[in-house]
């Protein structure tokens, strides 16, 4: 069954506190990452108050758009050539509300059959992403929260559209900068590769640490928002526990996707799950 007209964001503003607008609406009064990061791609799926804390962070950093920039297109490029390799179940960690080309738009151009499971902690991401991205067979969107891995992966609507005992490829692009240090990044990952098939992959970019950067965190932290920028030699021991498919962590842009000019505190990763 093919789903009704997408709600957009507006109509849950202005919906009452009762059902589940009403639920996410304490999502309303605090600046959302996706929303931030949708108005620095010039989406419009956003709120007065996602923009205003988005310039606060432009003024302080003004690299953080094309941080946002870059970063999709490395999960452009790494979700494509993972497909090209052969993977055909990609679970997207954190996917942010829809943009112009997601990851079954890149994915299926290689491969028809390809699954893919969309997952967030925000509900209005899941709105549109349910709206939007699962209304194709094969495609699925359901709540997570990357902090509480083992029940992420344990969800039964992922279990039945994603086959464990195939490869995956799971992707957490712009999560980890999400996660502080007493949440244990490094063991999230270690858990998240645990509870994949042999074979399997996974992304990761992660924005490293600059004195900017370090000085938008507080901001941000101030704003209820966990930014925690790292250094590389931070970044990879998060990434320690799989075996890099390349030369990772890498500086973004690489070579080969850039469309903007010069290097970015952005690192990125492709890894397999040894043995």
């Amino acid at each position: 069954m093919m789903p009704g007209p997408v709600p957009s964001l507006s109509r849950w503003e202005e919906s009452s506190a009762g059902g589940p607008a009403g639920a996410a609406s304490t999502f309303l009064r605090a600046p959302s990452v996706a929303r931030m990061y949708d108005y620095f791609l010039g989406g419009k799926d956003n709120y007065a108050i996602d923009r205003e804390m988005a310039d606060r962070a432009l003024d302080r950093a003004p690299v953080v758009a094309r941080l946002a920039q870059v970063n999709r297109g490395f999960l452009e490029h790494a979700a494509a050539r993972l497909a090209e390799s052969g993977l055909r179940q990609f679970v997207d960690v954190g996917c942010g509300l829809p943009a112009r080309r997601n990851v079954g738009d890149i994915v299926r151009r290689v491969e028809p059959s390809c699954r893919i499971a969309y997952i967030d902690n925000d509900p209005l991401v899941l709105v549109h992403a349910r709206a939007l991205l699962a209304a194709e067979r094969g495609t699925g969107a359901f709540g997570g929260d990357v902090r509480v891995p083992a029940a992420l992966l344990g969800h039964p609507g992922l279990r039945r559209l994603i086959d464990f005992g195939r490869p995956v490829a799971l992707l957490l692009l712009g999560v980890l900068d999400f996660v502080t240090d007493a949440e244990d990044p490094r063991g999230i990952v270690r858990t998240l590769l645990g509870g994949l098939p042999a074979g399997s992959h996974m992304v990761i970019t992660h924005t490293e640490r600059t004195p900017q950067l370090e000085s938008l965190a507080e901001t941000a932290r101030g704003a209820g928002l966990a930014f925690t920028p790292r250094d590389r030699a931070e970044i990879a021991e998060i990434c320690a526990p799989l075996e890099p498919a390349g030369p990772y962590p890498a500086a973004l842009p690489l070579a080969d996707t850039a469309d903007l000019d010069g290097p970015l505190p952005l690192a990125g990763f492709v890894g397999r799950k040894p043995g």
